[in-house]
């Protein structure tokens, strides 16, 4: 039996699969197979989020799950699928700027996973840094998969090497705007570690002995 989290995520996923995969028969009848293929995978890939809390026994809060199902839909599936990208040349920046807002999220949430399991505060710049190495990470390798993609499915996500250099800057952007989000208004707090709010660092101040 699947854990209630697990069976909660399949099921936030179920309307998004369900509304690509209607797309990729209609794909199939017209011929389209290698948006067959893709539009597949990307049906598949609408499971992240509940295989995670499966393997790593947590917990995602919705809003960042919900945040991953739009995403996938308006960024691979509208972009590479729907050809959302050659239509509006804008289209696969905004995707990779929000990509990498989104990952700094989870950047966030697992420092804060970390802190909890330690019962410890992290210092703030480790935080920081691991933070914003994800999204850069996550964009260098989104980066490989749409060059694996180009390769073997056939899809039209790259045009060279400066399209490519611009996403992952644009990444790294949307990681950064996070980080700032987060210092200057402690948002979002259900995913903030407590070494990255202010009012905690407030909080555990008033805890210690006064000298």
């Amino acid at each position: 039996m699947l854990p209630k989290a697990v069976r909660r995520s399949l099921l936030l996923a179920l309307p998004f699969q369900a509304s690509i995969l209607a797309v990729a028969v209609a794909f199939l009848v017209a011929g389209f197979n290698s948006q067959v293929v893709l539009t597949a995978l990307l049906a598949l890939s609408m499971w992240a989020p509940a295989a995670a809390e499966l393997v790593f026994r947590t917990s995602l809060p919705r809003a960042l799950q919900l945040h991953y199902l739009i995403f996938i839909t308006l960024g691979p599936f509208a972009g590479s699928a729907l050809n959302a990208y050659a239509a509006i040349p804008e289209w696969d920046t905004y995707i990779h700027f929000d990509s990498g807002v989104m990952i700094a999220w989870l950047g966030m949430l697992w420092v804060r996973r970390v802190e909890e399991h330690l019962a410890v505060s992290l210092p703030r710049w480790f935080g920081l840094l691991v933070i914003l190495l994800t999204a850069m990470a996550f964009a260098a390798a989104w980066e490989l998969c749409e060059f694996a993609s180009d390769q073997l499915i056939g899809t039209v996500s790259q045009s060279g090497l400066e399209d490519t250099m611009a996403d992952i800057l644009a990444g790294t952007s949307g990681g950064l705007f996070a980080i700032i989000l987060l210092l200057t208004l402690g948002r979002p707090r259900s995913l903030a570690p407590a070494s990255l709010l202010r009012s905690a660092h407030r909080e555990q101040a008033a805890s210690l002995p006064q000298a």
